[in-house]
């Protein structure tokens, strides 16, 4: 496994041009015995390099770039055996790379799962509905698992005897659609040994109970309860099937890398043969969960890691909240704020993570979790210099708390965070946190004041868990703000469409130590790139996003999708 503070970067692709560059008085190297094997040009070419924000044309060889600049200084570049793609007057950019998605799980929902996504799923008739239609396809006693539902108009999660109703032979478990909370019918209960008042709640999980009989009612909080219940597996046919099917759909996107973090290690493997088998059509950056201190032992001391030409193991993934570990938070809604961890053995797993070398990765959505996971972070580091050196990094953060702001900034923690968020759950925390926390979530995702103190913040789709996997869904939700309801937040901390790329490019590259490499179209830069249907430049709304889609999208300097 790779150890970050011994790393070297490694040109991938065969990148790199050696002794054949001569600088030229213009600042454009030119090649001296070989042309380049493509040249993109008569288009702009938004770089993401801030000493050259824009240029005409594009040269790349042996999957590297091998130079950007004006047509004129590339045009020597070009011979008989240079492709040449003629941009029309379009823009190609940096290939996407999402920080924070689960590709396997994402497969795996799609094709494995029944989908519970609203609004075909918005009250608890919908969803008997859609269970009694899958259960009609299955022999009774066979498990349906499904996915994707996020409130429903009874103002609250049904418990087993709802789901009875419709599924009452045959063991079923449905999973939210952030994938913290579940519900099961009582077969699936009877059949995990969990429908008695003694049992005990798992270690970072909940089940609700019934408040007469002390009974499990159903409702699962947070994944050890969910997967102690049923948790689905997948073999390595089904595997290499999943992933396939993301990662097909992501390079439609325009995606180039992806950072799956909450990887199961043996799935990681599928990644692997795919990469062996010249399959793989964007590069991976994996981060295996762990659920515990022993898990997390366990592994660090039987890994070995892994780094590929695009595969590599990059750090541990662990999660310190599921929906919201808040300081402040109704009565009402305590049940969903608790830690997945009590701190000390939190600090404990992250100081584990970090004394053998590797980045750490902490899901952390509520206020109080985000300080517990910055105090773990300096604790196991020592000093601010180390931490920022480690780059130890903090998934979804929404929420405006400055002084929780100023100390990742000073830690140089990276905040990988989910604009949809605002789309998909302002409205339900207003619900949930009551009309007191109206300025906290007018101010949620507060990309501004993250980029104003120095906080090196990036984004990911995050599915399976969020509705969509196009990039371009987070970077309209980042311009825009707009809730589900319509209502708009605080437009101080909305960003433009140029600012959104570059969180998807060049910051996402940095939160994973691939600045050097990915990120911007510089030369001696790994030729990931996404040719788009419009010029850039002229992209200044939401309202434009929505008409953006990706031409063709290249790996280093090869065509992975075309549309």
């Amino acid at each position: 496994m790779r150890r970050i503070d011994r790393r070297t970067w490694l040109k991938q692709g065969g990148a790199g041009v050696v002794g054949t560059l001569l600088a030229s008085a213009n600042g454009i190297s030119a090649p001296v015995g070989g042309s380049a094997d493509l040249v993109l040009k008569n288009g702009s070419i938004v770089t993401m390099d801030e000493k050259q924000p824009l240029a005409e044309a594009m040269a790349v060889r042996s999957g590297s770039i091998l130079a950007v600049g004006k047509e004129e200084e590339i045009q020597p570049m070009i011979s008989s055996r240079t492709e040449t793609v003629d941009l029309v007057g379009r823009s190609a950019s940096p290939g996407i790379i999402d920080a924070h998605s689960h590709v396997i799980g994402f497969g795996q929902m799609d094709l494995k799962f029944v989908i519970l996504r609203p609004p075909k799923v918005n009250s608890f008739d919908t969803l008997r509905s859609e269970l009694a239609k899958a259960a009609a396809q299955k022999p009774a006693g066979e498990w349906i698992v499904g996915r994707g539902f996020n409130t429903f108009k009874e103002g609250r999660f049904p418990r087993r005897w709802e789901l009875d109703e419709a599924v009452p032979n045959h063991p079923t478990l449905i999973i939210h659609w952030g994938g913290q909370f579940g519900v099961a019918n009582t077969t699936a209960l009877k059949k995990a040994g969990l429908l008695q008042a003694s049992v005990k709640d798992p270690y970072g999980g909940k089940y609700l109970r019934d408040p007469k009989s002390g009974l499990p009612d159903g409702v699962l909080i947070h994944y050890p309860a969910i997967y102690s219940v049923y948790q689905p597996t997948l073999d390595d046919r089904e595997q290499v099937e999943c992933a396939v099917w993301g990662l097909e759909r992501f390079a439609g996107q325009g995606v180039t890398c992806i950072h799956d973090n909450f990887c199961n290690p043996v799935y990681a493997k599928a990644y692997v043969r795919l990469e062996r088998a010249g399959k793989l059509p964007c590069r991976l950056r994996v981060y295996p969960y762990v659920k515990n201190l022993e898990v997390c032992k366990a592994f660090l001391e039987k890994t070995r890691g892994y780094e590929g030409r695009l595969v590599r193991m990059q750090g541990v993934k662990l999660a310190v909240d599921g929906y919201a570990l808040m300081y402040e938070i109704p009565r009402d809604q305590a049940h969903l704020a608790i830690p997945m961890h009590p701190q000390p053995l939190f600090e404990e797993i992250i100081a584990t993570i970090h004394k053998a070398g590797y980045q750490v990765d902490v899901h952390a959505v509520g206020d109080k979790g985000v300080d517990w996971t910055l105090a773990a972070f300096a604790k196991a580091a020592g000093s601010a210099t180390e931490c920022a050196r480690r780059r130890h990094r903090i998934e979804h953060y929404p929420f405006r708390k400055m002084d929780s702001i100023q100390k990742t900034a000073e830690l140089g923690v990276p905040v990988c965070t989910q604009p949809c968020l605002i789309d998909i759950k302002a409205d339900d925390f207003q619900e949930k946190f009551g009309p007191n926390a109206r300025s906290q979530v007018d101010t949620m995702l507060p990309l501004q004041t993250f980029n104003e103190k120095g906080v090196q913040v990036c984004f990911g789709a995050d599915v399976p868990a969020f509705p969509s996997y196009s990039p371009l869904a987070s970077i309209i939700a980042a311009m825009e703000r707009k809730t589900e309801s319509g209502r708009r937040l605080d437009e101080n901390e909305a960003v433009s469409f140029m600012e959104a790329l570059r969180l998807h490019t060049l910051q996402s590259a940095y939160a994973a130590f691939d600045e050097k490499d990915l990120g911007s179209l510089e030369r001696g830069k790994c030729a990931d790139f996404v040719v788009w249907n419009k010029d850039l430049r002229n992209i200044k709304t939401g309202q434009d996003v929505l008409g953006l889609e990706p031409v063709a999208t290249y790996v280093s300097g090869k065509a992975v999708y075309t549309a």
